[in-house]
């Protein structure tokens, strides 16, 4: 198995992840390394939009995560030197083009770990006060809805900016799935610290998804949800013919999500993967208080009925009782197994 000597950045402190000479060296070597950017990225990128940033200051630049060349397309696109906050243990340890990533700047992050994310803002903010940029994905990770232009965010960049007193710059990148053109567009620097904290999250989203709804209505065909299901489908299974096995796509329902999700998953496995890593989706953040189904299920569950609330309640709980029946029977259905006869 590949190791690329960089696990050791998984347990590095704000002290010495990197050097301040390190620093300084990035971002004279930044001009050299957006050229070999540029000639190792496959797609062709369409930079569409870019605010005049000021060259005596930094930012703290925010982007949506969605495909596989991504990361590198927008490091291309900043005009200077950003170290990326990486959330990818598996390919930090063995895919040998991390190294790449190592040799930007970059701050590793184990998102399902409270005291590594508030580390990562005390690294994040030691180089924004060196002078340098930061380059996140405040979504949490690839976005796998089908019905959100941007996933809620973080508050990570709220926090950032506000202890440093620094702007954001929103950036979108787009790739529609089986096309070679990627388009790029950076909103104006926002001044974040200036609102309270979850207004700052709502009033980036709503710029970043606004500049997403831009690209997509420019350089994609509105279809009709048969049509896109029927592409999405096709899709599928000749990426399963190449692999030489279609029969678990045969068992998948008529269901524009279920194929939405194989897509997504194609795009995961474009890479080389060491470890089960489809289950990315556990680092969404749900946004402020926002009730999830889950929590609706969970306070059902605890609810005591009562003479005083039967009337209301009786039926929702009877509901709920037999959901829960059901989808125990089809578990045992599915997962035990079965007597011969």
């Amino acid at each position: 198995m590949k190791s690329t000597g960089l696990k050791k950045y998984e347990y590095s402190t704000v002290e010495n992840f990197t050097t301040d000479f390190g620093m300084e060296l990035r971002k004279l070597f930044n001009p050299i390394w957006r050229n070999i950017l540029k000639v190792a990225i496959h797609k062709h990128v369409h930079i569409e939009q870019y605010p005049k940033l000021d060259k005596n200051k930094n930012y703290i630049f925010v982007c949506n995560h969605s495909f596989d060349e991504d990361v590198i397309s927008i490091l291309r696109t900043i005009d200077r030197n950003v170290y990326v906050l990486n959330g990818s243990a598996d390919q930090t340890e063995h895919n040998p083009a991390f190294l790449a990533l190592w040799l930007n700047g970059m701050i590793y992050v184990d998102r399902k770990n409270d005291n590594s994310r508030k580390g990562a803002i005390d690294k994040m903010n030691r180089v924004l006060q060196n002078g340098n940029s930061v380059m996140l994905f405040a979504e949490g990770s690839y976005n796998n809805t089908e019905n959100r232009l941007i996933m809620p965010l973080f508050n990570s960049p709220y926090i950032m900016s506000k202890d440093n007193n620094i702007e954001v710059v929103p950036v979108i990148a787009f790739n529609e799935f089986g096309d070679d053109n990627i388009y790029i567009r950076a909103g104006e620097p926002m001044k974040l610290y200036e609102y309270e904290k979850y207004e700052a999250g709502k009033v980036l989203r709503d710029q970043m998804a606004t500049i997403l709804y831009d690209i997509i209505s420019e350089h994609t065909e509105l279809k009709s949800r048969n049509k896109l299901f029927q592409e999405m489908r096709n899709v599928v299974y000749k990426e399963a013919a190449k692999k030489g096995d279609t029969t678990y796509l045969d068992k998948l329902p008529n269901d524009l999500r279920d194929y939405y999700m194989e897509l997504r998953k194609l795009a995961y496995q474009s890479q080389e993967w060491h470890g089960d890593v489809w289950d990315e989706e556990i680092t969404m953040y749900s946004g402020h208080n926002v009730t999830t189904p889950q929590d609706a299920l969970t306070y059902i569950d605890n609810i005591k009925v009562s003479k005083e609330n039967a009337a209301i309640l009786a039926k929702a709980i009877i509901r709920r009782e037999e959901d829960k029946h059901y989808d125990l029977k089809n578990y045992m259905s599915e997962n035990m197994p079965q007597s011969k006869k």
